[in-house]
């Protein structure tokens, strides 16, 4: 057999080098002929892609929505395993391992999985690839991410659902954002069913979870027709910290429904009522006479009061008590004589001008006197409730400050008149009440906080601190309690409302 050209010329070479260097070194360290040829052999390589030949070639590109997700939900899952997504938008468990036992995981199929994406990235249609492990069963990981379990649309839109209604926007104004901000159709009945899941929680957290208070707070009551039957919401208010202790729906507003509502505002007697600013309702008859309440320092709304002073002036000079014009120039300094009692200056001045009002009333005549008798009457009956606040400065002269919370309540449009049970007027006054009080409590701990610190200035420039020494345990305690008390609305803010890539999400 012939032998090939290459190789007679690699004998003739290697024939010379053993002349040239014969005995420099050992022969075992010279190559056989066939190990050379196999070395310097062409080298075989699949050609797969181009990308090693052309480097300047652009890489493939991303599926846009797994890039997307990625940016905003990162894809994991519970016990460790990595979920990712194709460029075809399947969804697969990353490991091949299970991570229990050490089994290599099987393939199991896939699912068909329709999701509505949160921040805007609609609807997808996704393969779900399951895998199981041969011991330990089916692999199930959390797919929230994508969408919650039995159900297709993100938790986001549950949870944004719930602020727009917190901030005052019906069902209905709420579809019609999600169809303009996201472009996202959903039923009034899926919006509806969000919204009422969070009903009882904050229903059972606002009844047992108090609030800051300073013993002094605003009653005062708001006429409603639900499903066409005449209703109430009495509401409260802390005049100093401005908190909202209660509000509730009720169908009367008697006496038992204002005991009711000021035994829950009380929280189980962790929270104490020392004065009470409302108009001049009787309604609650002798329920300030009774042991649990007659402590209770009771001031009459100063502007009430003159309304009522005003509509009996208005009657005998023979005008409407309703009506909007002001009373005759004949009889403004009768009506003067009444004001100068609700604005006195000290009691003293609050007795005098009750006596000069009753005997400008002995001396007048007309066909309806009796009008001015009855005014007299119940300025004679109000007078404690009406110089209440001249004896506690803690105490308001008016209820201005309830009486414009009210419209927190009456924003809604459908909360006066067109609401169909009791229940869905509460849910309306729970979450206006829990967003007011929400926001109210770091503002409060703040300023308490500047409180603490201007006690600690003051101590330390006393001769002697330990006079007011143990007033740091009263700061430490009320520390305590508001660090609870927010606790439990963060706890209810972070489960329903908190959007948890947002910067809404807030921890304790």
């Amino acid at each position: 057999m012939e032998i090939p050209v290459s190789a007679t010329i690699i004998r003739d070479k290697m024939s010379k080098i053993r002349e040239r260097f014969k005995g420099s070194f050992s022969h075992n360290l010279i190559m056989p002929i066939t190990k050379l040829i196999g070395r310097n052999a062409p080298i075989k390589i699949e050609q797969c892609t181009l990308n090693k030949f052309f480097p300047n070639l652009p890489k493939p590109q991303e599926h846009s929505l797994a890039k997307r997700l990625k940016q905003v939900n990162r894809l994991s899952a519970i016990e460790g395993y990595t979920l990712g997504m194709r460029h075809d938008g399947a969804v697969y468990i990353k490991e091949k391992y299970c991570l229990n036992c050490g089994n290599r995981l099987v393939k199991n199929g896939y699912n068909r999985r329709i999701a509505i994406l949160g921040e805007g990235l609609g609807r997808h249609e996704f393969r779900i690839h399951r895998k199981r492990c041969p011991y330990c069963g089916e692999i199930k990981p959390d797919y929230s991410k994508l969408a919650p379990r039995y159900g297709n649309y993100h938790v986001s839109y549950k949870r944004r659902a719930r602020q727009h209604f917190m901030e005052g926007l019906m069902p209905s104004q709420i579809q019609r954002v999600f169809k303009i901000d996201f472009g996202v159709e959903m039923s009034l009945t899926t919006i509806y069913n969000w919204i009422e899941k969070v009903r009882e929680p904050l229903r059972e957290m606002l009844r047992t979870t108090p609030v800051p208070s300073s013993g002094y707070w605003g009653y005062d009551e708001i006429h409603l027709r639900i499903r066409k039957e005449r209703m109430y919401a009495i509401d409260t208010v802390d005049v100093v910290t401005r908190f909202v202790p209660v509000a509730r729906i009720s169908e009367n507003m008697g006496r038992d429904a204002g005991r009711e509502v000021l035994m829950e505002g009380r929280k189980n007697c962790q929270l104490w009522i020392n004065g009470l600013v409302k108009d001049c309702t009787t309604n609650l008859g002798g329920l300030f006479r009774t042991r649990s309440f007659k402590h209770i320092i009771q001031q009459n709304c100063l502007t009430h009061v003159k309304w009522i002073a005003s509509a009996h002036v208005k009657a005998f000079a023979g005008m409407y008590k309703q009506s909007n014009k002001p009373v005759p120039k004949k009889w403004r300094w009768l009506l003067n004589r009444m004001y100068a009692l609700i604005n006195a200056k000290h009691e003293t001045d609050a007795y005098i001008q009750l006596e000069i009002i009753r005997s400008t009333i002995e001396k007048l005549k007309g066909k309806r006197i009796k009008e001015l008798h009855t005014a007299l009457k119940q300025l004679e009956g109000w007078l404690p409730k009406i110089i209440a606040h001249l004896r506690n400065p803690f105490i308001p002269t008016t209820n201005n400050l309830l009486e414009s919370y009210h419209k927190k309540y009456t924003y809604y449009p459908s909360f006066k008149r067109n609401m169909k049970t009791i229940k869905g007027a509460q849910r309306i006054l729970d979450y206006r009440v829990f967003k007011h009080n929400f926001e109210r409590f770091p503002k409060y701990r703040k300023a308490f906080e500047a409180k603490y610190e201007e006690f600690k200035i003051i101590l330390s420039e006393l001769p002697d601190g330990r006079v007011m020494g143990g007033q740091h345990r009263y700061f430490k305690a009320k520390f305590k309690k508001l660090d609870q008390w927010f606790g439990n609305y963060l706890q209810l803010w972070n489960e329903y409302f908190a959007l948890e890539n947002g910067k809404e999400e807030q921890k304790v």
